[in-house]
């Protein structure tokens, strides 16, 4: 599957780059014998001087996901014991039994991720890392929906950085990178 590419400029200065959606998972491996899986943000890492991969660490986003995601699952738990009551429970909603089971599965799985993650961010000294030169001196990015612009960074120049979506730009193929990782983002290994 190729993947559309997508240009990050600077309003105040000449920077420019390609965003490269690249696919990557990041395993951790704590000193615990946990392993938690998730994937990747987008960063500025001052070390190479670009927009580069960083590890998703932002701990007041963590613990606002962990707090939706929870709420999530309580709303599908009891949605599936409302409709699994009753004479004929069994033969009535199985479709809808069948995607609530499906759900709570799921947000399951993601409750464990994120909890895990939040541990991790709890327990680090190191601020996230840079998945190229394994540096901390970063900062995450985040573009506005709206028009593309970052407002939670400033580059040195002063500037913002902007997101411009470019699909008639070239399309990249990329396979899954994993990397391993301990709980202070430090590589282990590389799948």
């Amino acid at each position: 599957m190729s993947i559309d590419s997508a240009r990050i400029v600077c309003s105040g200065c000449d920077y420019e780059t390609r965003e490269l959606y690249r696919p990557i998972r990041i395993r951790y491996e704590t000193s615990n014998g946990k392993t938690v899986e998730t994937g990747r943000a987008k960063g500025w890492c001052y070390n190479c001087g670009g927009y580069s991969d960083i590890e998703r660490l932002d701990q007041g986003d963590l613990h606002a996901k962990l707090v939706s995601k929870e709420s999530e699952r309580l709303d599908a738990r009891q949605r599936l014991d409302e409709i699994n009551r009753g004479f004929l429970a069994n033969l009535r909603h199985r479709s809808e039994r069948r995607q609530l089971q499906y759900q709570l599965e799921r947000l399951d799985e993601e409750l464990a991720e994120v909890g895990g993650l939040l541990e991790i961010t709890k327990s680090r000294k190191s601020k996230a890392r840079c998945l190229k030169c394994w540096s901390d001196y970063t900062a995450p990015v985040s573009f506005d929906s709206d028009d593309g612009v970052a407002r939670d960074f400033v580059h040195d120049c002063g500037g913002s950085l902007q997101i411009i979506h470019d699909h008639s730009g070239p399309r990249f193929y990329f396979r899954v990178a994993t990397y391993i990782l301990n709980e202070e983002g430090e590589l282990i290994g590389e799948e």
